[in-house]
């Protein structure tokens, strides 16, 4: 049986879900709330009909918008910052604490050929489930 695959699919996994549990529950309400904000100024100035009131009016509340895209933005930083901040943590938890050799059926590029088994390296499979879990972490609110 092979263990190393599975507890580095596992770390990944588990990384990108503690990811996902921070958006879910402190970026989402903030970026939404961000999002309604823009959204409000929005439709006030395209319920003006006159070009001069618009002009006007986007001139006013531009500095607003300014804000809460800031503020968004921010929040979509503060999530990628954390998602390679946690990257690392696992990176170096596989390469000083998983040790366990993977083995491949057959050889490849990737793979070293040891007695006779070939193995393929513990950051390459991390990196790999990793990517593969991203999308889990880097969620965005919808926009409609």
């Amino acid at each position: 049986m092979n263990l190393g695959i599975f507890y580095i699919i596992g770390l990944s996994f588990l990384l990108n879900f503690l990811l996902y549990i921070e958006y879910k529950l402190y970026l989402l309400n903030k970026m939404n709330l961000a999002i309604e904000k823009i959204k409000e100024y929005e439709d006030r100035v395209v319920k003006i009909s006159s070009p001069k009131r618009r002009d006007k009016t986007m001139k006013k509340i531009s500095k607003d918008v300014d804000y809460y895209t800031a503020k968004l933005r921010n929040y979509m930083f503060i999530q990628s910052l954390t998602l390679i901040f946690v990257y690392m943590i696992g990176l170096f938890i596989v390469i000083d604490y998983i040790n366990l050799p993977v083995y491949f059926p057959y050889n490849t590029p990737l793979t070293i050929s040891y007695h006779g088994k070939f193995i393929i390296s513990n950051l390459f499979i991390y990196i790999i489930s990793f990517l593969l879990f991203t999308p889990l972490s880097l969620r965005r609110p919808k926009t409609i």
